[in-house]
C-alpha cells in the first residue's frame, strides 16, 4: 500500500516559508552588499586622504597670514620705538621748554612739607547705647 504524503503540521510550514524567503532576500542583495562594501573600503581612506590634506593646506595659509601679520607688527612697533625716542631725546624737549620760557633753576631748595594733625580719638563704647551718658 501507497502511503499518502503527509503534510506537516502549518508550525513547521510557516516557519520554512520564512527561511526561504529571507534566504531568497539574502542572496537577491548579496551582489549590490558586496558592491557597496567594497565602494566604501576604497572610498572611505580617499576622502581621509582629501580631508587630511584640506586640513594641511588651510593650516598652511594660517601660518603664512600669521607670519605676514607678525612681520607688519614688527614693523610698526619698530616705527613706534623711533617716533618714542624721537620724542623724548633731550633736545626736543630743550626746544619746547625754550619756546615756553623755562629755564634751568639757579638754585635748588629743600621743602619739609608737615604732617596733618592727628584727629582726636572718638569716645569708645557700646555701639548701640552712645547716646547714653558716660560715668
Amino acid at each position: 500500500m501507497i502511503q499518502p504524503k503527509v503534510a506537516p503540521p502549518p508550525r513547521f510550514a510557516y516557519h520554512a516559508v520564512k527561511r526561504r524567503r529571507a534566504h531568497a532576500r539574502r542572496v537577491r542583495y548579496a551582489g549590490s552588499a558586496r558592491i557597496l562594501a567594497l565602494l566604501a573600503i576604497l572610498v572611505v581612506p580617499i576622502m581621509l586622504y582629501v580631508m587630511l590634506t584640506a586640513n594641511l593646506t588651510g593650516l598652511n595659509y594660517a601660518i603664512g597670514h600669521a607670519e605676514a601679520e607678525r612681520g607688519s607688527l614688527q614693523e610698526e612697533m619698530q616705527r613706534l620705538d623711533d617716533q618714542i625716542a624721537h620724542l623724548e631725546s633731550r633736545e626736543r624737549l630743550a626746544t619746547i621748554a625754550a619756546k615756553l620760557g623755562m629755564r634751568e633753576p639757579q638754585r635748588y631748595e629743600v621743602v619739609t612739607i608737615p604732617e596733618p594733625a592727628a584727629e582726636a580719638p572718638k569716645p569708645g563704647g557700646i555701639a548701640l547705647l552712645g547716646w547714653f551718658p558716660r560715668p
